[in-house]
């Protein structure tokens, strides 16, 4: 019952969100004349970046699998991973889409279950190492140009928060990992799950070294496919701006406040687009939807996998 109000929540946010964000007919019809003028060139390439970038995570999840003793195909592992992308950005979240994918391998492999699910934990911990430093870095770096306008400011707050708190938590869950201090906590299961992730990548440092830096990829493809959306309607904002921006945009609209980021993820875009970069408000809506787009894109293959893919019994 409470995920079903959730869901619910999640879409009268998401419709109340985009209403508010097309409410003016002046962007709609600028945003009409900037679709004409589009360069599909771009969105080609943009949608070759963000494939390249699941390629890498792929490799990254496949190599933590290996760690953990699950011996399944690459073209198992990269049907699975979809099928997560496909569930993750349609329904679920990507907490669910990581569910689904773990279902189904746990269906291949019943006797490995927990080692199913810790490699799940430690890929998406690899990609909150990479993210967390790089956000703190470019807010240190760019805090002036990134904190020009009051909402701005705000959003950077934001980021700098969640970033730090990333590092916190991290950190703290592998300083009292294995005391008696972490028998205490009301969360105690979700700790040692981090406890036994930070054993995995110590159990195989030089494979868990590389999936750390597939996680470079993983981000900045990701980041470069809104870039290329950017060209794709000639606005005029720069590699180094869209990935200073890029971060703001991730963690806000990884926010469980609707569904898949849409609507947040567009208003986020029109607000630090129009007041760092001065990009209308019409073409910041469209670099943002585009953007997700090319993702949707990669995730259908996902939902077709789900369909056609069949079990590798252990």
């Amino acid at each position: 019952m409470n995920k079903t109000i959730l869901r619910l929540l999640q879409v009268c946010v998401t419709g109340a969100v985009l209403a508010w964000v097309f409410r003016d007919p002046a962007m709609r019809a600028g945003m009409s004349s900037a679709l004409r003028r589009a360069d599909p060139k771009w969105i080609g390439i943009g949608i070759a970046v963000a494939g390249l970038g699941e390629v890498a995570n792929i490799w990254r999840w496949g190599i933590f699998l290996k760690v953990q003793g699950v011996h399944i195909t690459v073209q198992r592992t990269a049907e699975l991973f979809m099928v997560g992308v496909f569930f993750g950005l349609f329904f679920f979240g990507v907490a669910g889409g990581d569910v689904m994918k773990t279902m189904l391998l746990v269906k291949d492999r019943r006797l490995q279950k927990n080692a199913i699910v810790l490699t799940v934990v430690a890929d998406r911990l690899s990609g909150l190492f990479v993210l967390a430093p790089f956000s703190l870095a470019v807010a240190g770096l760019r805090y002036h140009w990134m904190s020009r306008t009051p909402s701005a400011r705000g959003l950077l707050y934001v980021l700098i928060l969640f970033s730090a708190g990333c590092i916190a938590l991290l950190a703290g869950a592998f300083a009292i990992t294995g005391t008696r201090f972490m028998r205490r906590l009301p969360a105690r299961e979700r700790v040692v799950k981090l406890a036994e992730a930070y054993r995995l990548f110590t159990k195989a440092w030089g494979q868990s070294l590389l999936a750390i830096l597939l996680s470079f990829p993983v981000l900045f493809t990701y980041f470069g496919a809104f870039y290329c959306a950017a060209e794709a309607f000639h606005a005029r904002i720069s590699l180094l701006d869209m990935f200073s921006i890029m971060p703001i945009v991730t963690v806000v609209s990884s926010l469980p406040v609707s569904v898949s980021g849409l609507g947040v993820r567009e208003e986020t875009f029109k607000q630090l687009l129009g007041d760092l970069a001065h990009i209308p408000g019409d073409l910041a809506v469209l670099i943002s939807l585009t953007g997700f787009l090319i993702y949707v894109f990669w995730s259908l293959l996902g939902g077709a996998a789900y369909l056609w893919s069949r079990p590798e019994r252990s």
